[in-house]
């Protein structure tokens, strides 16, 4: 047998390899033609409850829609197997969800939704339209609707990119709504999905419109998109404009997409946009929604406009064609009436000389850095001869540095626009308060754009401003007078601070004076005089004269000379110290500070000393002296009107004597002293007497009548709520009132106890959890915390109001406040302030006794979000370790910054003799307390200062310290120290009962606290 050759083997292998792959062929192509076992049917269904559809639905990237799809998912998946979810929500008060059902064999539609409606649950809350589930093919038709929806097929895309509905295409979030279409099937600027919740509106087309965000809501965004004839230009004017300054914007852009140009943000009366389709764009913040604003729109063809017309504006309507980038930041303002701050700026415009005319000036900043801001005109087209630019310009302040004129050929940025342009006008310097007329010929042979630039270099009086901008076809004439400059003002020569003391004086050298008296005083004094009298002899110092810088400089009194001395007063302003300031020691300290900045004349004072000096000359025999030396008749005490201008005669007509070790109640009437009987006793009366007294609640027993109690007294209440005294020598029942004052309410607080992290660093507080801090403002900023401890009073730390305690009408009261930035809530309540208390041993050396009351002007109305605080019993603390909070809008760490949410923060109690040793400068007393862990981290800061540290004590939260002062904030092995109130608690009963008339003329109100 022949054998074969190598080349006959290799043919026969390649035949056999030909072979399979036909037979491969074939078996693909059968297999191809085969009908797909899989079924893929569409469902959708409709949630009639548990879901409510927000904007957030359109958005497939946010977290609400994938929420919802991902409920859907389960509770679809349970019953069948789904590859593919799709959510759609429908603006219907109710939610479409639309699905793709997945099958690898073959499944009849019917069949599917028959196994739904049986056994279809909705999770949670969630409520479904058995009778909306629709089972069909994957390519169904519409059912036809009167009503129109948006069907948002869901399609996963990746961070920050949404799917462009039924398509399988995601596109970035930022192109939706931008004015171009992105999606091949317009979806993303499908005029239904973009409509605004301010009015609606999306896209408006046509040669006039208008749009509005009137009334508009929190976290609010509203964009529009203006198309008009291609080649025209849009011009947008303002027929009402109130928002929010700085923090609700509107901004509006020339072309749409990404390649839109900002032309100005809060829009100054008409805008003219110089594109065929621009965008407005508003944005709202979550805090205080204003009435907004309503605008209206037409196309205008500007492509012809003449130089004069791109030039001259008066600024009355508008910025005319004049232009800026406000993306560089530093922008000129449209303003009218008087600039901030004083001496500087205009106080009228030049087109009208009054305060309703408008006219531009650079914001005030009082940045130390130079700064240019621009204004250009559109590029100007050379004339065939010179033309005239003329304007007015305002450059008034002692910090005002530069105007100039430029001449520039390049687009308009501040990087290169002064390297490419011609100089030909600058003015610099103070010119005063005066409208200056400036002029320039230009002889133009390329198209060139004018621009004004002011420079500032550091300085709050520095504004430079602009009107009544003037482009004539004819060289300029004659130039205007050059405004005469005004010179620097001269510094004058430093008042040294060392005062030469301290001086100790005894008369006749009685007579003593601030530093260079009557001339300026120095910064930074700190002088003491302190007044010597005989043993046994007092003082009365006389004020001759007085003039210090109010709040910053000031002159405090002491009665006597030690740590322990009583504070007599501290005074500040240009108002003398009236009446005498008269001591019972026979020293008085006096203490003039002034701060590193701004001075007056000074005081000059003199002393007298003498025994018993500034008493009041005795009454007559049968009268009755009044605390302040005044006489009234005797049978004026306590006959329920008050005689004295002071109302002494009827402040103290309520006593509580003790006899056999049990208190008894007494209403004295004239100088009778009536015990009070128990019949008809309640306890309304004893919280409202106990409230008279200067507590907050009371607690009554009956116990028997003694001979020692007679005469006794019958109260009851009239029908204008009054009391009525019936008085008598017995009493039926022949039992009277033992009544112990306290000052806890007699109702639980409602507020849960709240754990959180620290003041100093975090911790948002929950809105409402601390209805009794109080926010105190100083000329309307926050500087400190306080307590409200009744309608009427709230509690805080000396050293807040020390110095400003003269000028009461500065102070308000925010109560109710959970953000500084949102005082126009409906839950605030704001207060002004009548009188101001300092305890009288606060020495501001020591810290001692640093504690103030406030009165309200009006009483508080009390709600869930304002509440007082419980006062503790006197010589009564919860013991060390006993953790306890603070709160406050203070900074968030030493060298932070306030913060604007209320923030709170639990801290233990630190034993007396352990926070001594951890704050060896101070001596701590027992009326102080300390708090704080040991490795710090936890603290009240600058601005927490007069809040409250609250304890919880018997299931009422209770006002145990007031922040005072501390080392640092939060400092390791350094805790906080808190003025220890219940030290305080008779002060502060006489400090409130002071402000009372007679008590039988005070209508009987239950307290509501």
């Amino acid at each position: 047998m022949r054998r074969r050759s190598s080349s006959e083997a290799l043919l026969f292998v390649l035949c056999f390899l030909l072979l399979l792959l036909s037979v491969g062929l074939l078996v693909v192509s059968w297999l191809s033609l085969r009908p797909d076992d899989r079924s893929v049917l569409e469902g959708r269904l409709m949630i009639t409850e548990g879901v409510v559809f927000t904007d957030d639905l359109r958005n497939s990237s946010s977290l609400q829609f994938k929420a919802l799809a991902f409920d859907m998912q389960l509770l679809v998946t349970t019953l069948q197997h789904a590859t593919r979810l799709s959510v759609a929500p429908l603006r219907l008060g109710s939610v479409l969800v639309t699905f793709d059902l997945w099958f690898y064999r073959r499944v009849a539609a019917q069949q599917v939704q028959q196994e739904l409606e049986a056994g279809l649950q909705s999770p949670g809350p969630m409520v479904i339209d058995s009778s909306s589930i629709q089972i069909r093919g994957r390519h169904i038709s519409q059912t036809s609707s009167q009503q129109k929806h948006v069907n948002l097929h869901y399609t996963w895309c990746p961070p920050a990119q949404r799917s462009c509905g039924h398509l399988s295409l995601c596109v970035p979030d930022v192109v939706f709504c931008d004015g171009l279409q992105n999606c091949p099937n317009g979806f993303d600027e499908d005029q239904e999905l973009c409509a605004t919740a301010c009015d609606g509106q999306f896209l408006l087309t046509g040669p006039t419109g208008s749009f509005h965000s009137e009334p508009y809501n929190s976290n609010t965004q509203c964009r529009w998109v203006i198309r008009v004839e291609k080649g025209l230009s849009i011009e947008i004017s303002f027929q009402r404009f109130e928002t929010e300054e700085e923090t609700d914007t509107l901004s509006l852009y020339e072309g749409v997409g990404t390649e839109k140009h900002l032309v100005c943000s809060t829009p100054p009366g008409s805008v003219w946009l110089l594109l065929d389709q621009s965008t407005v764009w508003f944005i709202s913040d979550e805090y205080n929604n204003l009435p907004g604003f309503r605008a209206i729109y037409k196309a205008a063809n500007t492509s012809n406009l003449t130089d004069e017309q791109k030039l001259t504006c008066s600024f009355e309507q508008g910025m005319c064609f004049w232009r800026q980038n406000p993306a560089d930041g530093n922008t000129w303002t449209r303003t009218s009436g008087q600039t901030f701050p004083p001496l500087t700026g205009p106080s009228s415009d030049h087109t009208l000389g009054n305060n309703s005319g408008y006219y531009l000036v650079t914001p005030w900043s009082p940045s130390q850095l130079e700064s240019s801001y621009y204004i250009h005109s559109l590029p100007l087209t050379p004339p065939p001869q010179p033309i005239c630019l003329k304007f007015w310009y305002h450059m008034f302040g002692e910090h005002v540095y530069r105007l100039r004129v430029l001449l520039s050929e390049l687009p308009s940025s501040q990087t290169n626009m002064t390297s490419s342009s011609t100089i030909v006008f600058q003015r610099d310097g103070n010119y005063g308060d005066n409208w200056n007329l400036g002029q320039v010929t230009l002889n133009l042979t390329t198209e060139t754009m004018v621009v004004f630039e002011a420079l500032k270099r550091g300085g709050m009086k520095n504004d430079i401003a602009l009107d009544d901008i003037i482009l004539t076809s004819a060289p300029c004439g004659e130039a205007p007078p050059e405004p005469t400059p005004v010179p620097p003002p001269t510094t004058p020569p430093s008042t040294p601070a060392d005062c030469g003391g301290p001086f100790d004086l005894w008369e006749p050298n009685s007579t003593f004076s601030s530093p260079n008296f009557p001339q300026n005083y120095g910064n930074k004094a700190n002088c003491l005089w302190t007044l010597h009298a005989r043993e046994g002899w007092n003082i009365q110092l006389h004020f001759l004269y007085f003039d210090v810088e109010a709040t910053f400089d000031l002159v405090e009194v002491r009665d006597g000379s030690g740590p322990d001395s009583r504070l007599l007063g501290v005074f500040t302003g240009t108002d003398r110290p009236s009446p005498d300031l008269v001591s019972t020691a026979n020293q008085v300290t006096v203490r003039f500070l002034t701060d590193s900045s701004g001075a007056a004349g000074g005081f000059q004072a003199h002393f007298t000393s003498g025994l018993n000096i500034g008493s009041p000359e005795p009454c007559e025999e049968g009268q009755y002296q009044c605390l302040r030396g005044d006489c009234v008749h005797g049978n004026a005490l306590c006959d329920g009107a008050v005689d004295c201008p002071d109302a002494s005669d009827e402040g103290d007509c309520v006593h509580m004597p003790v006899f056999n070790t049990t208190r008894r109640l007494q209403i004295q009437d004239q100088d009778i002293n009536y015990t009070v009987c128990s019949r008809d006793w309640s306890q309304h009366l004893s919280d409202f007497t106990c409230t008279y007294l200067g507590h907050r609640s009371g607690k009554a027993v009956s116990v028997p009548a003694v001979r020692q109690d007679s005469p006794f007294v019958s109260i009851n209440i009239k029908p204008n709520k009054t009391l009525e005294l019936n008085m008598s020598e017995t009493c039926v029942g022949e039992e009277v009132i033992s009544l112990r004052c306290g000052n806890q309410r007699n109702v639980l607080s409602l507020v849960p106890l709240l754990a959180s992290v620290r003041v100093v660093g975090g911790g948002n507080a929950e809105k409402g959890a601390w209805p009794w801090i109080v926010s105190l403002h100083w000329r309307y900023r926050h500087v400190c915390g306080a307590t409200l401890i009744d309608p009427h009073w709230l509690v805080t730390a000396a050293h807040c109001v020390y110095g400003k305690n003269v000028h009461v009408k500065l102070w308000s009261a925010v109560l109710g406040l959970h953000t500084q930035r949102d005082q126009s809530s409906p839950d605030v309540q704001l207060r002004g302030v009548d009188q101001i208390i300092i305890n009288n041993q606060y020495n501001r050396l020591t810290k001692q006794a640093d504690i103030a009351m406030m009165h309200l002007e009006t009483p508080v109305n009390l709600t869930n979000v304002v509440q007082p605080a419980c006062l503790p019993e006197g010589g009564e603390d919860p013991p060390a370790g006993r953790k306890c909070f603070i709160a406050g809008w203070g900074h968030d760490a030493e060298q932070g910054s306030p913060v604007d949410v209320l923030k709170e923060a639990q801290v233990p109690l630190v034993d007396r003799k352990q926070c001594q040793q951890q704050l060896p400068e101070y001596n701590i007393t027992s009326s102080m307390l300390c708090a704080g862990f040991p490795e710090g981290g936890v603290d009240s800061c600058q601005g927490d200062s007069g809040g409250p540290l609250i304890c919880e004590e018997n299931n009422h939260w209770v006002l145990t310290g007031v922040t005072s002062f501390g080392v640092g904030c939060g400092r390791p092995q350094h805790p906080g120290v808190y003025a220890r109130v219940s030290a305080f608690t008779p002060w502060l009963a006489r400090t409130r009962r002071s402000r009372l008339p007679a008590v039988t003329s005070l209508p009987v109100i239950q307290d509501p606290s």
